[in-house]
């Protein structure tokens, strides 16, 4: 795994978009943040397979978001879904979900860690996440799940 995310890192690292919007997310937090959903396991099959590079939007999880936020010029804010804040760029937007808020960990009614957002993403090969301060993969699951090339339901009920 540890070659995975360096190669992950350097992939990631080489876009503008993608530094664009770690140094957005980094100004607007003050602990750790991890990259989730289509910006990792869907480069990491682009990266490992040759599948197509994806166009995808960037979704982090802040451990600790800052009470006031930064808006950089020529950004909007708005909402997700489920009332997370959204930074909305020209060309890509934000999700910025804070890690206290993930609505699968308070179903469930855990603790909030990055290990329980990983136990309860709807799919296997979502169960990733990329520790974007050390530059490392997290989430066995996941990685085994790309490993493998097997989908499956991780977490039954968000289906029920």
């Amino acid at each position: 795994m540890e070659d995975l995310s360096a190669l992950y890192t350097t992939f990631m690292s080489s876009g503008m978009d993608f530094i664009s919007a770690k140094n957005i997310v980094m100004d607007n937090s003050s602990d750790k943040v991890w990259l989730i959903s289509g910006s990792v396991y869907r480069n990491i099959a682009h990266i490992l397979y040759g599948a197509d590079k994806p166009e995808v939007d960037f979704d982090f999880i802040i451990e600790r978001p800052k009470e006031n936020i930064i808006l950089p010029n020529g950004w909007k804010l708005g909402q997700n879904r489920y009332g997370n804040p959204k930074f909305l760029g020209s060309k890509f937007s934000i999700d910025f979900v804070p890690l206290h808020n993930i609505r699968s960990i308070l179903r469930r009614k855990l603790a909030p860690s990055i290990e329980n957002y990983l136990t309860g993403t709807p799919f296997n090969v979502q169960s990733i996440a990329y520790d974007v301060m050390k530059g490392r993969l997290a989430g066995n699951i996941g990685l085994k799940a790309i490993a493998e090339k097997i989908i499956r339901i991780n977490n039954k009920e968000k289906f029920e």
